[in-house]
């Protein structure tokens, strides 16, 4: 039996994480995460983690981030 949890952060779905052979594998919904569809997570709240990071960047103005 599959299981799945949603993703979100800050109140916007980005996607579901879905178990698969003892992993979590994370399928996307928002394009600002489609980069991610597909990666294997050990658990739901490291895809929710690694979503943010994505959607964080995302939401950056140009020139602000990086390090030099």
């Amino acid at each position: 039996m599959q299981t799945s949890r949603p993703i979100e952060v800050h109140g916007r779905f980005l996607g579901i994480a879905v178990t698969l052979a003892g992993a979590w594998r994370f399928i996307a919904t928002d394009p600002v995460v489609e980069d991610l569809d597909g990666n294997v997570f050990a658990t739901p709240a490291e895809a929710q983690r690694v979503a943010s990071l994505v959607l964080n960047r995302a939401s950056r103005p140009a020139g602000q981030g990086g390090v030099r």
